[in-house]
């Protein structure tokens, strides 16, 4: 295909996850004051936002490729906890002249993502994934998911007893299934698209499965994360929630699906140099985020770090 289609395909695929990301947008704006912004932004957004990456690990793992699978799965933190963050607090700054201040309970998420951090840590000196490790993963996912529920389970209560917030939350749900929706339907095409387009540019393999294909299933989930930061002044802390959410699911239930679905442990040593650089950017965004404020020079820092990564991952 010519480089000049392919570039067309992806701008039109590209408009059409904008349209997604407006959709998202406005159903986060109608569910976050009955739900709170834990269960909006860090369980909702974050499980919808990691769906298109949750799909392409699964169809990686059920053709045999470990590598891709687990590729993908690392590369997607490194770009949300890099890239993410980073424009979110200068789109943030640009639009609100203000830096994101972090509000309501975001410390649950933190203290799980340390936990995940810290399972991961010891994953990478156990070496191996399988499915009794792929199991301790997914159970601290599960875990996060009871417990916020559970914080959150009387504010909810309390705010969606009246017929007219019940029909608040159906408009809000039918707003994110026509978001996921078009998700679904786009995300496949575009990492062919992508995949595509690294042949024709010659992209070396380790960036097709630790950037083009993270890349294609983060994109929507960051132009929602945007679009939401510049909707409302609480916007940025639910963005930086959605992230920590949906990063939280790739550390746990993307690793479990992996160590699941494989026919034999999946050995670590192919993607230390990866492994290493997604454990060390959840460490600076826990600090980043326990702040409890993102400064434009924390975006811009952010920003930085993510093609530090890229080009350190790449060469190690």
């Amino acid at each position: 295909m010519a480089l000049a289609s392919l570039v067309t395909e992806i701008i039109i695929v590209i408009a059409g996850f904008g349209i997604a990301a407006e959709l998202v947008a406005r159903a986060t704006g109608k569910l976050e004051p009955l739900l709170d912004q834990g269960m909006t932004g860090g369980v909702i957004l974050g499980l919808l936002g990691a769906l298109p990456e949750t799909m392409f690990v699964i169809i990686a793992m059920l053709h045999g490729s470990n590598d891709i699978a687990l590729g993908s799965a690392l590369g997607g933190n490194v770009i949300l906890f890099t890239l993410g963050i980073g424009v979110v607090g200068i789109v943030y700054m640009m639009k609100w002249k203000k830096p994101v201040l972090m509000k309501e309970d975001y410390h649950v998420e933190s203290i799980f993502l340390m936990i995940a951090t810290i399972a991961m840590v010891a994953l990478l000196f156990y070496g191996k994934l399988g499915r009794l490790s792929g199991t301790l993963m997914i159970l601290i996912y599960a875990v996060y998911i009871g417990y916020r529920y559970y914080k959150s389970r009387a504010m909810i209560e309390r705010n969606t007893s009246s017929q007219a917030a019940q029909r608040t939350i159906l408009e809000g749900a039918a707003l994110l299934a026509a978001g996921t929706i078009i998700v679904l339907l786009l995300s496949e095409t575009f990492v062919h698209l992508l995949t595509d387009l690294s042949g024709v540019l010659s992209v070396p393999p380790i960036w097709l499965a630790l950037v083009i294909s993270p890349l294609a299933a983060e994109l929507e989930e960051n132009l929602g994360a945007y679009r939401i930061a510049t909707k409302t002044h609480g916007g940025g802390s639910t963005a930086i929630v959605s992230f920590v959410g949906g990063k939280l699911q790739n550390n746990t239930m993307l690793l479990g699906i992996i160590g699941l679905l494989s026919a034999s442990p999946v050995a670590l040593n192919g993607a230390l140099s990866a492994f290493v650089a997604v454990i060390a950017i959840n460490v600076i965004a826990l600090w980043a985020i326990n702040r409890g404020r993102i400064s434009f020079m924390n975006g811009m820092l952010f920003v930085l770090l993510y093609f530090v990564t890229i080009a350190a991952t790449f060469y190690l």
